[in-house]
């Protein structure tokens, strides 16, 4: 009997703490604006009658009150003058524009073959053809091949190229390319 009586006072004991365990898990009501100011200042003390006290700073309460008559509740964070945690560490370098470079910047000057010069005028010009046979007319100051080179000078059966190279200490050299009609061409 001893053992029935101690079973059934240790089922009323559990039963009773559950009970308690789950009063804590019942959600609360949202609280209203008139209850967050209630909540957050609390009551004017006896002797105080025209301030009332409060822990908070000056440029709180504005942001509070601003709330209260919002009737948004918030957590108090404020995003002003923080780091924004998404951004990455690293600075963005600056790049360099990226310039148009033409057909021609997809061929080396090796298979490129000039074709024909307009050479005796203030503006002298130079027809040049790609492996696929397409020409290209081009003067003093064009891009041509693939290391960047520029045409400095056009004469009467010749373009001279210059282009540059970085090595890999970063010096920066250049080098001429003259580029001449082939003889068998009808030159």
């Amino acid at each position: 009997m001893r053992f029935g009586k101690m079973l059934g006072l240790m089922s009323a004991l559990l039963i009773a703490l559950s009970a308690i365990a789950c009063e804590d898990e019942v959600p609360t009501p949202p609280a209203s604006a008139g209850d967050a100011t209630a909540r957050r200042s609390p009551p004017p003390s006896a002797g105080t009658a025209s301030a009332p006290a409060s822990s908070e700073a000056p440029g709180e309460t504005t942001a509070l009150a601003a709330e209260e008559t919002s009737g948004e509740v918030t957590n108090g964070y404020r995003a002003e003058g923080k780091r924004d945690p998404f951004r990455s560490f690293h600075l963005k370098e600056v790049q360099e524009p990226v310039l148009e470079l033409g057909p021609l910047a997809d061929f080396d000057l090796a298979q490129l073959a000039l074709v024909g010069v307009v050479w005796n005028t203030t503006n002298p010009r130079a027809l040049v053809a790609d492996p696929g046979g397409r020409s290209f007319v081009l003067s003093e100051g064009s891009q041509i091949g693939k290391n960047g080179g520029r045409v400095t000078r056009i004469q009467d059966d010749s373009i001279l190229v210059q282009e540059r190279f970085v090595d890999f200490e970063g010096k920066v050299t250049t080098k001429d390319v003259e580029m001449r009609i082939k003889k068998g061409q009808g030159g």
